[in-house]
């Protein structure tokens, strides 16, 4: 059978057939070697293999990419933030001249404000020597005290910070400058602060009296009239605080004894009544209110007499002061001291 034959006869096709299979065969075997078969590449690698490295390369790529692109973010915000810290700097350093300029001016300032208050104690002090000075002699017919102490027939003998020195129509006395009517008070522009530091520096002439006996002897007499001042002081101050009490509980006392009452009239109702009792507890209570309230005219009385009795040990310490400074005088004269011996 001839080549023809074979392609027009009826089992031509099954041959055919076989021949171009076996040809798709070959062509697909050497399409393989050459698309998978390194050797035939002309490399090592198969595909995937480079696919898998070209894959790798491109992942690192990327990476290197964005990390990029994060130190350009991290360049942008550290650049952003140089430029805030140049502009603090430069605030700053305008805010610092500022505070050294409102430095200079509050010290400028504070110098002004000292030298005006220095001014003002300058004047303060030339008129308390004019005004003491001219109320020497002045005449009054009366000083009355706040405490309620009135002195009549009253002639002004010395002024200074620790108060007036006067006599009276009974006797002498030194006023202390909080114990002076208003006007007076503001008259003579005592300073309390400078009273409080005389009276100390005054109260040093009682100590190391030791190298003479008379000047010992007055020291100690003078020690013990502050302590007794200090005695009452301190007697004062207690009676004052029960006056405040007392003042302060007459209408708490009163409230409560109208309250009594109240229960008392609303007990007297009842068939089974307690008045009798409460009647008995009303009278407590009244008695010891009146008792508060009697107590604080008892108690300001004794507050006077304490205040009186301290202007006495005042004049006496002073008395007291002048004696050793005579002494003192003296004793320096004997000495044969030229600047105070006695002239013939």
């Amino acid at each position: 059978m001839g080549f023809t034959d074979l392609l027009t006869s009826s089992r031509g096709p099954g041959v055919i057939g076989t021949l171009l299979a076996l040809l798709v065969l070959v062509g697909f075997g050497t399409l393989y070697l050459f698309v998978f078969d390194e050797g035939l590449q002309g490399g090592q690698k198969k595909i995937e293999a480079v696919i898998r490295d070209e894959g790798l390369e491109i992942g690192s790529l990327k990476t290197q990419i964005q990390n990029a692109k994060d130190r350009l973010e991290e360049a942008g915000v550290a650049k952003a933030k140089a430029r805030e810290a140049d502009e603090l700097t430069t605030r700053n350093a305008g805010l610092a001249k500022q505070i050294e300029e409102l430095n200079a001016a509050k010290t400028a300032a504070n110098e002004e404000v000292q030298k005006a208050l220095a001014d003002w104690e300058g004047y303060k002090d030339q008129y308390r020597a004019s005004e003491w000075g001219s109320a020497v002699g002045n005449k009054m017919d009366d000083i009355k005290t706040p405490s309620g102490e009135v002195f009549s027939n009253v002639e002004v003998k010395a002024v200074d910070h620790t108060g007036v020195r006067i006599t009276h129509s009974a006797g002498s006395k030194t006023i202390k400058p909080e114990d002076l009517p208003a006007d007076l008070f503001d008259r003579f522009q005592f300073d309390l602060e400078k009273k409080k530091a005389i009276e100390t520096a005054a109260d040093a002439v009682f100590q190391n009296l030791t190298n003479d006996v008379e000047l010992t002897n007055l020291g100690e007499s003078g020690k013990g009239k502050l302590r007794q001042i200090e005695t009452l002081n301190q007697e004062i101050t207690t009676l004052n605080a029960a006056v405040v009490k007392a003042k302060d509980s007459i209408g708490r006392n009163q409230a409560a004894i109208d309250g009594k009452r109240l229960d008392i009239a609303r007990e007297k109702t009842k068939k089974l009544s307690r008045a009798p009792q409460m009647q008995e507890e009303l009278r407590v209570m009244e008695r010891a209110a009146r008792e508060s309230r009697d107590s604080i005219p008892a108690n300001e009385s004794k507050i006077r007499r304490a205040k009186s009795d301290i202007s006495k040990l005042q004049d006496e310490i002073r008395e007291i002061k002048e004696k050793i400074a005579k002494v003192e005088e003296a004793k320096k004269g004997q000495n044969g001291d030229p600047a105070t011996a006695p002239k013939n």
